[in-house]
C-alpha cells in the first residue's frame, strides 16, 4: 500500500527579496503550493505556516517555530516550499536542516522550483550546496545594499529608527524627522540638570528608579522577553548614553551601533569619532552650554557616580610621578580629609610610587585662592576671555573633528590599498578584467565618498571658530563673575577653567589651566 504523506505548506517573505516582493508574495506562494499539491495523490494537506516580513538569515520566526512544533507532535511528516530561499538563506543552518535534522526526524522536504524532493534522488539534490551558497550570498549582498541606503539617509540627516529616541518621537507627517515628546521633555531636562549639579549616571538612575519614573524601554512599551522586577528600573549605562547623545542639542546622531554580522541581531558599540552626526536637524531640548558642561563633568565624575561625598576637586587631581589619579579619602575618625595616590593605595605592597598624602581642605583653599587671584587679575581683560573661549572651542569640537579626520584618513589609506591590490591581482592574472573593473568601480565610489567626508570635516574644523556668537562670550564673562561672587564655586564652573592639578611627592602643587599658553 502506498504511503500517504501528511504535509505542511511553508512560505516566507521579507524586504530582502527586493524586486520580487510581488511575485513572491505570501498569497502567490500559497496558491502555487496548493496547485502543486492537487497533482500529488500521495500527499494530503494538513497545515499551512507563513512568515510575512521575516528575514531568511535566521529561523527565529513564529510560523517556522509552529511548524517545528507540529513535527515534534508528529502531526506532519512533509514540508513543501516554493524554493529553497523561501525556507531560508542561511547556508549552514539550511544544510543542517536538510541533511541532518529532517532525515533524523523522517521528514520529507520538497522545494518545487529547485527540483528537490528528499524522498527521491531528484537532480536538484546534486546541486544543493551550490544553491544554498548562492542564496546565502544573495542575503549578504542584499544586506550590504540595504546598509548603504540606510547610511546614505543618515548622512543626509534623515532619522532611520523605527521609534524616536527617549525625549523625541517621529513626526507623523515625515517619519524621517523628530519632534520633541512633550510627555518626557521635563525628564530629559531634569536629567541634564542633575548631571550639571554633579550627579553621575548611577546616581541619576537610582533617583529616577526610586521616584518610579518609567525608564525608556518601559515608556516605549518595548517587549524584551520575560519581565523581571528590575525591568522597570533605570540603568546607569542607559543614562550615560542619553547624557552623551548630541541629539538633545538638535544634532541628529546615528550610527552608534552596528550588527556583528548580517546573520546576527547582536550589536556592538561604535567609537564616538565614527558616529554620524548631522547638525541642526530638529528642535533642541538642551542648550549647548549645558550639554558640553555635562560632558566635562561626566569625565570628572567617572570614579564617583553618586553626588554624595562630592568633593570640589575630585577628578582634577593627578600624581606627578606616576600619572594616576589622586583619590580623596576620610580618616577613620571622620575629622580629616586627605589625598593619596590611587596607584600607590592599590599596589602599596609592591612599593610602586608613594602616598603623596596631603590635607584636602588646605589644598582646596589654596587652589581656590589661586583661581580667585588669577580671575581678579584678568577678569576685565579681553585676553582672559579670549583664552577661555579658545579653550572651550577646542574642548567642544576640535578634538572630536580631528579624531574623525584621522579615522577617515585611515579608511582612505585602507581603500587605496585595496585598489592597489586589485590592480596587482589583475596583472598576475588572479582576476580577469571584468572582475577588476567591478572591484575598481566599487572602491572608487567608496574613495570618493570618504574624500568628500574628509573635505567636509576639514572645512568644518576651519570654520568652527567663526561659529561662536557674542552671546557665548557674554556667557563666559558671566561665569567668571559668578566665580568671583561665591566663596565656594560649583564644579560646573571649575571644569571650564581647570584642566588638571598635579601633586608631586614633595607636595608641590602644579595647576594646569585650560586657557594656559
Amino acid at each position: 500500500m502506498e504511503k500517504k504523506y501528511k504535509a505542511a505548506l511553508y512560505g516566507r517573505l521579507s524586504r530582502e527579496d527586493g524586486d520580487n516582493l510581488e511575485s513572491e508574495s505570501i498569497k502567490n506562494q500559497r496558491e502555487y503550493l496548493r496547485r502543486y499539491l492537487e497533482k500529488q495523490a500521495d500527499i494530503s494537506l494538513v497545515a499551512e505556516y507563513f512568515d510575512d516580513g521575516y528575514t531568511g538569515g535566521n529561523f527565529n520566526r513564529p510560523g517556522w517555530k509552529k511548524l517545528m512544533q507540529a513535527i515534534e507532535d508528529k502531526k506532519i511528516d512533509t514540508i513543501l516550499t516554493k524554493d529553497l530561499s523561501r525556507m531560508g538563506r542561511d547556508y549552514i543552518k539550511m544544510g543542517d536542516y536538510i541533511e541532518r535534522i529532517f532525515p533524523e526526524k523522517r521528514i520529507r522536504y520538497i522545494a518545487i522550483n529547485d527540483d528537490i524532493d528528499t524522498a527521491y534522488e531528484t537532480p536538484g539534490l546534486d546541486y544543493l550546496q551550490f544553491k544554498l551558497l548562492f542564496n546565502d550570498f544573495y542575503l549578504k549582498d542584499g544586506s550590504k545594499k540595504i546598509r548603504k541606503v540606510i547610511r546614505s539617509k543618515k548622512e543626509q540627516g534623515q532619522y532611520t529608527g523605527w521609534k524616536g529616541i527617549y525625549g523625541y518621537k517621529r513626526d507623523p507627517k515625515d517619519r524621517h524627522k523628530l519632534l520633541v515628546d512633550e510627555a518626557v521633555r521635563d525628564v530629559v531636562v531634569r536629567m541634564f540638570a542633575l548631571a550639571k549639579q554633579g550627579y553621575g549616571p548611577k546616581g541619576i538612575a537610582d533617583l529616577f528608579s526610586k521616584e518610579k519614573i518609567p525608564n525608556p524601554s518601559t515608556y516605549a512599551n518595548l517587549n524584551r522577553g520575560i519581565k523581571k522586577e528590575t525591568s522597570t528600573l533605570w540603568c546607569d549605562r542607559t543614562v550615560g548614553e542619553l547624557l552623551e547623545n548630541p541629539t538633545y542639542i538638535g544634532h541628529l546622531t546615528q550610527g552608534k551601533r552596528k550588527k556583528v554580522s548580517y546573520k546576527s541581531k547582536k550589536e556592538v558599540r561604535i567609537p564616538k569619532e565614527d558616529w554620524i552626526i548631522v547638525k541642526n536637524t530638529h528642535e533642541a531640548i538642551i542648550d549647548e552650554e549645558t550639554f558640553y558642561t555635562v560632558q566635562e563633568l561626566l569625565k570628572k565624575n567617572k570614579h564617583n557616580p553618586y553626588k554624595k561625598k562630592d568633593y570640589l576637586l575630585r577628578g582634577f587631581l593627578y600624581c606627578k610621578e606616576c600619572g594616576h589619579h589622586i583619590g580623596i579619602n576620610t580618616s577613620q575618625d571622620k575629622k580629616r580629609r586627605y589625598c593619596a595616590c590611587c596607584y600607590y593605595t592599590a599596589h602599596s605592597k609592591f612599593h610602586v610610587c608613594s602616598p603623596h598624602a596631603i590635607n584636602y581642605d588646605q589644598l582646596e583653599q589654596m587652589v581656590l585662592e589661586e583661581l580667585r587671584n588669577l580671575a581678579n587679575t584678568w577678569v576685565d581683560s579681553a585676553w582672559f576671555l579670549e583664552k577661555v573661549k579658545e579653550a572651550m572651542l577646542k574642548k567642544d569640537a576640535h578634538e572630536t573633528i580631528e579624531k574623525q579626520i584621522c579615522s577617515v584618513k585611515a579608511k582612505i589609506k585602507q581603500v587605496t590599498g585595496y585598489m592597489d591590490k586589485a590592480y596587482l591581482d589583475k596583472l598576475d592574472d588572479k582576476i580577469d578584467c571584468a572582475q577588476y573593473e567591478r572591484l575598481h568601480l566599487s572602491w572608487q565610489e567608496e574613495l570618493e565618498r570618504l574624500t568628500k567626508k574628509k573635505q567636509d570635516l576639514e572645512k568644518a574644523l576651519a570654520q568652527y571658530t567663526q561659529q561662536k556668537s557674542k552671546q557665548e562670550c557674554e556667557s563666559l564673562k558671566d561665569k567668571i563673575d559668578s566665580f568671583l561672587s561665591f566663596k565656594n564655586p560649583k564644579r560646573e564652573l571649575l571644569v571650564q577653567l581647570l584642566d588638571k592639578i598635579e601633586i608631586s611627592e614633595d607636595k608641590t602643587i602644579e595647576i594646569h589651566y585650560k586657557f594656559g599658553d
